[in-house]
């Protein structure tokens, strides 16, 4: 509370000034609306019965029917602080011509039509300017920020009852009666003219997000668009019957002033005012103590419900008892509650909506739905009592119409309840549409990018820039090769003639046939064994008959064009000529060997159940052109045997795609031996690492069951990769359980984890830049925790929520954030909710984030030497290494003992990040440019 306050009185920030001007805003515009109130019911009492008021409460709507799309329309024109200046002008104004007209034209029975006139003037006044004000507040603020500061604004609207009412009460004798406080309503609403002047020159408003699309009708549109939002149209029901419920218990106490203080204008402003001072009172003490933090425990989601239930049991009261104090009660519950607690909800529903659509639908439901609603519960009230023009009344007095009205309470009650989901969808789709459009910019412009650089390369007229593009599609298989790589079959350089006319044969590209005969004739040697390669393994030529045609052939192509035409099936196979041929070719050494293996390995592809024990060794082969090769020929058979020899290449970069993909053929029946693996300490970790890839491709229940079972490995990145693993299959097993209890431990471990990094990195932001190496290797590892946490979550609330709300609060759009923060506040258990929304809320800073994690992880890290080393201790290689690295650079020569524990580290990197860091301990000046960066220690690993 006591910061909510500071940060209100700071007006030198900006949120301070915004919150200021919001809360007199507020409070100016509420003031005035119940001054104005209590002087029309005292006037209008003293002319007309209670029930007369129906007739006010029906001819309301037809005045707002002409005012809102003129406003609407000139809003969108010149701007909406223009027009809601000029129309509290026109509001100011007309007070001073009803002052005129009652002070200087006293009634008489010409005149009966007057205080009927100025309540239908008090009712619009009512319900715009107060509408103006929020959508004021509205414009100014995100979800997170009107969550954390509407409570403080709306005591405004507390604050403006308690003045409305002391004004009444104090001011009705001096100023000389009743119809003088006009001249103190009149000065009231110019004050909020000034207000709106100030904002409109000291605050620029923040940007939408999506600001929906230009309208060229705004009533008509936003009308369209509540009658096609399942949300919208739940805002506009329930705006209806809190319009008529709230409309009949303003009525009930109308009659009964009348009956207790008759038609004394002076004694029911009084008692008006008094009453207004003190709901305003209570108000303003549930605003200030009650509203922020109900919102922020528990959300909107009970908060919209109070209200509803606080006046269903005040009319069960009336029904049971019809008294004064029983309808005093249901109104003070009424007036206590919506200005306070209910109006800081009812704004908060209109947040997720774009900013470019949420004044106009605001105005419309606000302004028009809801008057329509008192014209509807005016005829309603008409008819259940003494009746509306001709139409006869039931005659219904206070006990039958708190019955009826205990009926709209129930309907109001439902609403409210639907609502709170619809909530959470639309900020949820918000977010969800967000996500949507970031990925799809993201992926249109990665592959729009990368696919005119690599044609942009293939057709470059440098030489080695080809040679470059050749090599990308060399290391991986292509679907869709480029049409730019055909071309190079006639290109200048040999050596990219053959590489690409090789590519295209790995492809299966029967296209380049003819091409391919004519390069059996290229004046290269390399390109016409290249192009006999592939007329023996695709056209199936007799590569004898090609040879006596043609002749000069590399040796090796000899070899493989005849192993090729032996081995392959048909009425010419000899598997055991094959066999003796490409028995030599496995075993040849030298350059030529290279060739002699990737052919033999390739060709093996035919037949590969006939030659595995040739086949293992190619996979194992040092050669990665072969044994590349050699496992795209293993993924065509499943045998058991070639397991090791797959499960060794993982631990080999350039050959883990095709090792996974070759594994993971092999389904289910190697799964129990990937959880042996997986928990077996003698697996190298590198392999361990790629294994949950493995089990990701093979996609099936049991692969789900030993990842959900591997989710306690200790290094950081196998686990990392564990749960991406999990979040993949569990999209596609959702009927599989997954162990809950687990996924919880290991979520608050990771928590926990994350608190931990906190409470490192501010010691070190002491002494660190944030641009510091070190300060930017551990955020690095704060946002891999932050994903894990993430991916965590989505396994115990699946559905792509998570995803978004992700996605959400890592943007640079500040309403985009607030909405996903918000969805998760909604949709998080309580007990997580409190420690992980601290840690993505903006406002929250790192060392308020720090001061939260020591109370609750403790062992706080006062200086930069225990950040460094609990960095020492961590299970992170790249984080151990970013310690030992910060070691050297701070001169923190008492964890000089702790260093030389890595001298004999198995990690040849960290070894030398050691002495590196020890020799800068020693005092050597050359030794920190010989030391790599932090970022290139373990950037696999990370």
């Amino acid at each position: 509370m006591v910061l909510r306050l500071r940060r209100f009185f700071d007006v030198r920030s900006g949120e301070g000034l915004r919150v200021l001007l919001s809360f007199f805003y507020v409070t100016v515009v509420v003031t005035a609306f119940l001054l104005a109130k209590a002087i029309r019911s005292s006037l209008f009492l003293s002319e007309y019965d209670p029930y007369s008021l129906v007739y006010v409460y029906a001819a309301v709507p037809l005045a707002l029917w002409l005012f809102v799309p003129v406003y609407s329309g000139l809003a969108a024109r010149v701007g909406s602080r223009i027009v809601t200046s000029a129309t509290l002008v026109f509001f100011s104004a007309h007070a001073l011509v009803f002052w005129y007209w009652f002070r200087f034209h006293p009634q008489s029975a010409d005149d009966w039509w007057l205080p009927g006139i100025f309540s239908v003037w008090v009712a619009c006044f009512g319900v715009i300017a107060p509408v103006h004000a929020w959508s004021f507040a509205n414009s100014l603020f995100d979800t997170r920020q009107a969550k954390r500061l509407f409570g403080l604004i709306g005591a405004g609207a507390s604050l403006g009852a308690m003045t409305a009412g002391l004004l009444a009460w104090f001011l009705v004798g001096p100023v000389g009666g009743t119809v003088n406080m006009l001249l103190v309503l009149a000065l009231l609403i110019l004050s909020a003219v000034g207000i709106v002047v100030v904002a409109t020159l000291r605050i620029r408003r923040p940007g939408p997000t999506r600001r929906g699309r230009p309208v060229g009708h705004p009533f008509r549109d936003a009308m369209r668009q509540i009658a096609g939002s399942p949300y919208l149209r739940l805002m506009a029901a329930r705006g209806v019957l809190v319009a008529i419920a709230t409309q009949w218990t303003s009525c009930q106490l109308s009659l009964m002033a009348l009956e207790r203080f008759g038609q004394d204008s002076d004694a029911l402003t009084a008692f008006f005012g008094t009453f207004n001072f003190a709901l305003g009172a209570l108000s303003f003490l549930l605003q200030l103590l009650v509203t922020g933090p109900a919102l922020r425990r528990f959300g909107v989601a009970l908060t919209i419900l109070i209200l509803p239930l606080a006046l269903g049991f005040g009319s069960t009261l009336i029904l049971l008892i019809p008294s004064f104090w029983a309808v005093l009660f249901t109104n003070a519950s009424d007036q206590a509650i919506r200005f306070s607690l209910d109006k800081a909800t009812y704004e908060l529903l209109y947040l997720p909506l774009p900013p470019g659509e949420r004044i106009p639908i605001k105005n419309t439901i606000d302004i028009v739905v809801n008057r329509f609603a008192d014209a509807a519960g005016a005829v309603l009230l008409g008819l259940a009592t003494h009746g509306f023009f001709m139409l006869p009344g039931l005659g219904r007095g206070l006990r039958g119409t708190a019955a009826i009205n205990l009926g709209v309470i129930a309907a109001w009650t439902a609403v409210a309840w639907r609502l709170r989901a619809e909530y959470v969808s639309t900020i949820q789709a918000s977010i969800h549409l967000h996500r949507l459009d970031s990925e799809r910019m993201s992926s249109d412009l990665l592959d729009r990018s990368a696919a005119e650089a690599l044609g942009s390369k293939l057709a470059a007229a440098d030489p080695e820039q080809v040679r470059y593009a050749l090599t990308l599609l060399e290391a991986q298989r292509i679907r869709e090769l480029h049409p730019a790589l055909r071309d190079l079959l006639s290109h200048a350089a040999p050596d990219i003639r053959k590489r690409a006319l090789s590519i295209l044969a790995a492809s299966g590209d029967r296209s380049i046939a003819a091409r391919a005969s004519e390069l059996l004739r290229d004046p290269d040697p390399g390109v016409r064994t290249e192009a006999l390669l592939y007329m023996t393994r695709e056209m199936g030529v007799d590569p004898l008959r090609q040879l006596e045609e043609l002749g000069d052939f590399e040796d090796f192509s000899i070899r493989a064009g005849m192993a090729s035409f032996l081995a392959s099936p048909g009425r010419t196979q000899n598997l055991d000529a094959a066999r003796a041929i490409l028995e030599a070719m496995a075993g040849w050494e030298g350059d030529a060997g290279v060739s002699d293996r990737t052919q033999a390995a390739r060709i093996l592809a035919l037949v590969p159940d006939a030659f595995l024990d040739l086949l293992i060794p190619l996979v194992n082969d040092p050669e990665t052109a072969v044994a590349r090769q050699a496992i795209e020929s293993a993924r065509l058979v499943t045998r058991p045997e070639l397991v090791p020899a797959l499960t060794a290449a993982l631990a080999r970069p350039e050959l883990t795609d095709h090792a996974v993909e070759a594994l993971a053929k092999y389904g289910d029946g190697v799964v129990r031996g990937i959880e042996r693996r997986l928990h077996d300490a003698d697996t190298p970790l590198d392999i361990k690492r790629e294994l949950p890839a493995v089990l990701v491709r093979i996609g099936t229940a049991e692969a789900q069951q030993i990842l959900i079972h591997g989710l306690l490995q200790a290094d950081v990145t196998l686990r990392h990769r564990i749960i991406s693993s999990l979040n993949k299959l569990h999209d596609l097993h959702r009927d599989v359980r997954v162990d809950a209890q687990l996924v919880e431990l290991v979520l608050a471990a990771e928590i926990g984890g994350h608190y931990r990094s906190y409470q490192i990195l501010g010691p070190l932001r002491t002494q660190l830049k944030d641009d510091d190496p070190i300060v930017e290797a551990l955020r690095h590892s704060m946002e891999q925790e932050l994903e894990r946490i993430f991916r965590l979550m989505a396994l115990l609330f699946p559905g792509p929520g998570l995803h978004d709300a992700y996605v959400g609060v890592r943007s640079s759009n500040t309403i985009v954030r607030a909405n996903a923060l918000e969805f998760l506040d909604n949709v998080l258990k309580p007990d997580l909710r409190q420690v992980l929304v601290p840690l993505l809320d903006s406002q929250v800073s790192i060392d308020e984030r720090s001061a939260l994690a020591d109370r609750l992880v403790g062992a706080p890290l006062q200086t930069a030497e225990q950040a460094v080393g609990t960095l020492l201790a961590s299970e992170d290689a790249w984080l151990r290494s970013c310690a030992v690295y910060a070691v050297g650079a701070l001169q923190l020569h008492q964890l000089e003992g702790h260093l030389r524990k890595f001298e004999m580290s198995s990690d040849p990197g960290l070894r030398d990040e050691v002495q590196a860091a020890l020799r800068h301990l020693a005092g050597d000046p050359d030794s920190a440019q010989q030391r790599p960066a932090p970022a290139e220690i373990g950037m696999g690993v990370g």
